[in-house]
């Protein structure tokens, strides 16, 4: 005998197996004998209940058990029966509760939907009385069709379904690490909810609660951290298990000398900008973020000494002597045509900068030089070396004989930590390769 025919034949014997009971009414004369063994291509179903409306439930989800149990793995079958009796002014009102683990999980399968007692090949019940405790109830009994060809389409339906559940709960479990933002919790914790309804063994029972626990505790873990990327400038982000983690929800942010405080989100992060005028660098001055997170107070104060000492000043000088060099230059007409100009520039505070226009008052050139949409951007400390070419035709004019040759202007920068644009003046010796008239 297999194990799908032992399994049918203990379920067949369970209702025999009783006290003593007399029978009060019946659906046929003569009891069957299909209900006491199991056959060949077919499931039995034995059940008790207290009505027959309740005996036809319980014997469709006692069909579905069966039929998950002989084509499913790793099945461990739980019942419970109880019965319950109270005494009132009515009467005595008996009350029977049936529950099966295996039917609870196999109405998950979506294979096994389509059970009903319609297709049954035969039903026979009987209303009986027990004669010790007198309770009156149905034993109920269902044959119902179940083919070796339908039992095995319906294995390799299961084998495919309980792998893609064995791989989302693998897959589960290998993105614990790597959840970046609390929708992702939540959405492993309903999918563990809905894997936990399914899986019929205590192993991967175990291996989703122990999971599921993990997933729960993670929102406890997520800190807050800032860091100044200029000295009126806060990025706060946040971090889980030393990886990023997004937070979407209000933040405040104060400070006891800050002024025009603005928080703006961006990424799950948020950028905090302010000013700095009213801050004494004798005192202690900071900004103070506040934040919940699930339920949690997340709150940190941020240094602004610490921010100004560490953040690169800025500071960009203009240095050397400016060299000109004209494209041509006709004395005769009194002209240069194009202008090839070079200037450097000392990045003393080593923050990055960006040059975006330069003007010159060239002493010996008729009328002023102005160069725009430079955009030209530096990264490094130390001398650098703007070049730059004029498009055009200037007068060259007298310069006085006694002036010495100093050439003025203004350049203008880009602070990229601030966005600010700032004019540097210009005064310094130049050469050029043509004459003026004198």
């Amino acid at each position: 005998m297999n194990r799908f025919t032992i399994l049918l034949a203990c379920a067949a014997v369970t209702v025999a197996a009783h006290a003593e009971v007399k029978v009060l009414e019946r659906s046929d004369k003569k009891t069957p004998e299909w209900i006491t063994g199991a056959a060949e291509g077919y499931i039995v179903s034995a059940v008790e209940a207290p009505s027959i409306a309740e005996a036809r439930t319980r014997a469709e989800q006692d069909i579905a058990s069966q039929m998950a149990m002989a084509v499913a793995r790793n099945v461990e079958a739980s019942y419970s029966n109880q019965s319950m009796e109270t005494a009132g002014n009515a009467g005595v009102d008996s009350r029977d509760t049936y529950s099966s683990t295996v039917a609870v999980q196999a109405a998950n399968l979506p294979f096994l939907k389509g059970i009903s007692l319609s297709k049954a090949d035969a039903v026979y019940w009987a209303k009986v009385r027990d004669k010790d405790t007198k309770a009156e109830y149905y034993q109920y009994y269902v044959r119902y069709p179940f083919f070796h060809v339908e039992q095995a389409a319906l294995e390799k339906e299961f084998e495919e379904y309980d792998s893609a559940k064995e791989a989302e709960l693998a897959a589960l479990e290998a993105d614990i690490d790597n959840v970046d933002n609390l929708d992702g919790i939540k959405s492993a914790l309903g999918t563990l909810e809905s894997l936990d309804g399914y899986f019929f063994d205590k192993v991967r029972k175990a291996r989703v609660k122990a999971l599921a626990d993990r997933y729960r505790v993670l929102p406890k873990s997520v800190v807050m951290s800032g860091a100044f990327t200029g000295p009126r400038t806060l990025v706060v982000s946040f971090s889980l298990n030393d990886h990023a983690f997004k937070v979407y929800g209000p933040l405040k942010a104060t400070s006891n000398c800050a002024s025009a405080i603005s928080v703006k989100p961006s990424q799950g992060a948020y950028t905090i900008t302010f000013g700095t005028d009213d801050c004494l660098d004798d005192e202690e001055n900071y900004i103070e973020v506040n934040t919940r997170f699930e339920g949690r107070k997340l709150n940190e104060k941020y240094s602004l000494n610490s921010a100004a000492e560490a953040s690169p000043r800025f500071s960009v000088v203009p240095t050397g002597k400016i060299l000109l060099a004209a494209d041509t230059a006709s004395v005769d007409e009194s002209t240069i045509s194009g202008l090839n100009i070079r200037l450097s520039l000392n990045n003393r505070g080593g923050s990055p900068f960006g040059v975006k226009s330069l003007e010159l008052e060239v002493p010996g050139l008729a009328t002023p030089i102005v160069i725009d949409n430079i955009d030209a951007v530096y990264t490094t400390k130390g001398i650098v070396q703007l070049a730059v070419h004029y498009e055009g035709t200037v007068g060259i004019a007298d310069a006085p004989a006694s002036r010495i040759a100093m050439a003025k202007g203004t350049v203008t920068l880009i602070n990229p930590a601030t966005q600010a644009v700032e004019r540097v003046k210009i005064t310094l010796p130049f050469s050029s390769n043509w004459h003026s008239k004198n």
